[in-house]
């Protein structure tokens, strides 16, 4: 699909989309690393949005992330621990 704001463009069925523009990129060897860090538009379905708050639900999502050394596709699991107040034990 063609973005609204960037020139680039995005998958259709992904049910989250972040449209960045585009900052910076560096010269890895072979390879070229994008750094965009300036969101401009967010694109969400409302299938994955959560029940009572509104926003996203990752479990919904269900995002991946591919490992290109090993060729593979990996899924995120469960939830670890509270944000700001895991740490709080370790304090202790």
């Amino acid at each position: 699909m063609k973005s609204d704001l960037v020139n680039a463009p995005y998958v259709g069925e992904f049910p989250v989309v972040l449209e960045c523009r585009l900052l910076q990129t560096v010269e890895i060897g072979v390879h070229t690393q994008f750094i965009g860090g300036e969101i401009l538009d967010v694109k969400v379905e409302e299938s994955v949005l959560g029940g009572e708050d509104g926003r996203p639900d990752i479990e919904k999502i269900r995002p991946f992330a591919y490992d290109s050394m090993r060729q593979e596709y990996y899924g995120f699991g469960k939830v670890l621990a509270k944000a700001f107040s895991a740490g709080k034990e370790l304090k202790k």
